[in-house]
């Protein structure tokens, strides 16, 4: 009953997640607190473990919430996916609406609602009761879901990253991050480092990773690369989309070859997902679209920001599309 009920509707039921230790609500939540506690038809609940974080979950469902408001961090929403669809046979999902409530907040600034979360939750809470609800803010997109051999439950997100990527996650909360400094400005800087540590070779900062690709149904690319990315997201941060595959499928993958050659020339470009004469498969640029991807590599890979461990080879498909609320 969400959109544009009508003259009929009876209203929404809404929930809203919090996690009081995510990077935007350490530096702030009172204020949200107080709105709460004057709009007590939102159902609110705050969680900072798995544990709790699924027992709020299966409250609201029970409940037979319409609306999930996540005010957290991107390990938050990457925390809430997997709950909701980790496991093949999830229920129905609510609509869900992502404050800017992190340190990066990169999900939430694609497919999240804008502005600071307390100007964010005002505007959602204003929209949920408007009974002409305008369905345009309502968009779908696909989510990732990361399988690996002989693991429980697979976790789910919406930016995958392999290689130098966890490397820089690493980086930026161990020593260019460590005061928790929000918004995009940070990453960039990071990015930044790490770029220029691969255009000078720097092994030790960034060593390469051997990986075997393989997209759909295409034979295996086995070889070292600097990083591998698969996302639903349309926008990283600063704007950032690096992928320029032409196929139509939901998942947007981009890897780089190690040492691959002319890469400072192709960078400005292929950070706007713009193509160059040079950036080819055969000088080791690679971004398509796929619907299943293989990546078999050992070590660390994130997933929103989130640190896992690839022991056995990972397989990343799309599922969904879940529904979120832009506004």
């Amino acid at each position: 009953m969400i959109p544009g009920a009508g003259a009929a509707d009876k209203g929404i039921s809404i929930g809203m997640i919090s996690n009081p230790l995510s990077g935007g609500n350490k530096q702030g939540i009172g204020r949200i607190r107080t709105y709460l506690a004057n709009h007590l038809h939102i159902r609110a609940a705050e969680a900072t473990t798995p544990g709790e974080l699924h027992a709020v979950l299966d409250d609201f469902s029970a409940r037979g919430v319409d609306l999930l408001i996540i005010n957290g961090g991107d390990g938050t929403v990457q925390a809430v996916l997997t709950a909701l669809l980790g496991q093949p046979g999830a229920t129905p999902l609510p609509l869900l609406a992502l404050l800017r409530a992190g340190t990066t907040s990169m999900l939430a600034r694609d497919v999240g609602a804008r502005g600071e979360p307390l100007v964010a939750l005002k505007k959602i809470h204003a929209w949920s009761m408007d009974r002409e609800r305008d369905p345009r803010h309502i968009h779908e997109r696909p989510v990732l879901r990361v399988i690996q051999e002989d693991n429980g439950e697979s976790p789910c997100g919406m930016f995958f990253g392999a290689g130098a990527i966890p490397r820089g996650i690493d980086i930026f909360h161990s020593s260019m991050n460590p005061q928790g400094i929000r918004g995009e400005l940070m990453p960039g800087l990071t990015s930044l480092r790490l770029l220029l540590a691969a255009l000078f070779g720097n092994v030790k900062l960034l060593p390469p990773t051997d990986m075997a690709i393989r997209l759909d149904k295409t034979p295996t690319q086995g070889t070292s690369y600097l990083f591998a990315m698969v996302s639903t997201l349309e926008r990283l941060f600063l704007g950032l989309h690096p992928f320029w595959g032409k196929e139509t499928a939901p998942l947007h993958f981009t890897a780089l070859k190690w040492k691959a050659p002319r890469f400072l020339r192709n960078l400005p470009f292929l950070l706007r997902g713009v193509p160059t004469a040079t950036a080819t498969e055969e000088n080791g640029y690679f971004s398509n679209n796929a619907a299943r991807i293989t990546l078999d590599f050992r070590g660390p890979f994130t997933l929103d920001g989130e640190i896992f461990q690839a022991r056995s080879p990972l397989t990343i498909e799309p599922v969904g599309p879940v529904r979120f609320l832009r506004i």
